[in-house]
C-alpha cells in the first residue's frame, strides 16, 4: 500500500473549535418569568444559540514547531442551552445541538451531535457592574466524509472513522448594565484536544487501484488563551438577545436568544 503525505494527514485530523462563552452577568439579567413570575430563589431559561467560527488555528500535539503552516479551519455550531438559575448568581446549564465544519475547502464532515455541560458565577456586583466567570465542558465526535487533495476527493473506506474533540474552557469577564443593554469583555483560556479513532485507516485515491493508508495523531490549539466582546440586549425582564465576537484563540461571532421561565 501507498503512504499519503504527511500534509494529506495534517488536514485530515484537523477538527472542531471553542464554544461561545456569553456574557458573565447572565445569572443576574432576567428577574421575570415568561410564565411563573419572578421567583428569588430559582428558575429556568431556555437559549438557542448560532455559533459561527470563521478561523482557528492547530497543531500536531508532538510535532507542532514543524508544522509549516497551520491548518484553519471553520465550524458552524446550532445549540440549544437548558440553564438552572439559583438566587441569581450561578448557573448551572447543559447544552445539545449539532456541529459542521469546512476546512481550507479541503475537509468536509457531516453535521454531527454535540453536547456539553457548564456553570456560570457572578463573583462580585457593585451597582450594575459585575464580574463574572464560567467554565464548561463540550465535545463532539465528527465523522469526515472526504477530503480534498490537489483537485481529488479522497474517500474514506474504513468504517466508523471519528475525530473525537473534547474541550475545557475557562473565563473571567467584567460587564455593565444599563436599561437595555449589557456590554462586557471577557478573558478565555481553551484547552482541547483532537484524537482520530482509530489512527490509521483506509481511502480511495482516484488513479490508483489499491487504497492507500492514512494514518493521523493527536491535536492541540495553536494558541490557548484569548478574549471575547459582546452585548447583551434585555427584553424586558423575560428574554435578552446577545451577541459575541472572540479573537487570538479562536476567530468566531455569535448569536444567541434566551427565555426565561
Amino acid at each position: 500500500m501507498n503512504r499519503l503525505p504527511r500534509l494529506v494527514c495534517v488536514l485530515l485530523a484537523v477538527q472542531l473549535s471553542a464554544f461561545m462563552i456569553g456574557n458573565p452577568a447572565q445569572p443576574a439579567l432576567l428577574m421575570d418569568g415568561a410564565f411563573f413570575g419572578e421567583s428569588p430563589t430559582w428558575s429556568f431559561r431556555v437559549a438557542f444559540l448560532d455559533d459561527y467560527v470563521y478561523a482557528q488555528h492547530f497543531q500536531s500535539e508532538f510535532f507542532g514547531a514543524l508544522d509549516e503552516k497551520p491548518p484553519v479551519l471553520t465550524l458552524s455550531t446550532d445549540a440549544a442551552l437548558l440553564t438552572l438559575n439559583l438566587h441569581k448568581w450561578v448557573d448551572f446549564y447543559g447544552i445539545v445541538g449539532s456541529a459542521k465544519l469546512q476546512m481550507d475547502e479541503e475537509i468536509y464532515t457531516r453535521r454531527e451531535l454535540a453536547w456539553g455541560v457548564g456553570t456560570k458565577v457572578v463573583l462580585y456586583t457593585w451597582r450594575n457592574l459585575r464580574i463574572g466567570c464560567d467554565f464548561k465542558y463540550f465535545e463532539s465526535n465528527q465523522k469526515p466524509l472526504y477530503f480534498v487533495s490537489s483537485g481529488k476527493a479522497l474517500d474514506i473506506i474504513t468504517r466508523n472513522v471519528y475525530l473525537h474533540y473534547r474541550e475545557i474552557q475557562g473565563s473571567l469577564g467584567i460587564s455593565y448594565k444599563t436599561t437595555l443593554l449589557c456590554p462586557y469583555i471577557q478573558c478565555s483560556y481553551i484547552g482541547s484536544k483532537i484524537e482520530p479513532h482509530p489512527g490509521s485507516f483506509l481511502v480511495n485515491v482516484p488513479g490508483f487501484s489499491d487504497p492507500m493508508d492514512a494514518s493521523m495523531g493527536s491535536f492541540i490549539p495553536k494558541t490557548r488563551w484569548g478574549m471575547a466582546v459582546g452585548a447583551t440586549l434585555i427584553a424586558g425582564a423575560k428574554g435578552t438577545l446577545a451577541l459575541e465576537s472572540r479573537f487570538f484563540n479562536q476567530n468566531a461571532i455569535d448569536a444567541s436568544l434566551e427565555l426565561r421561565f
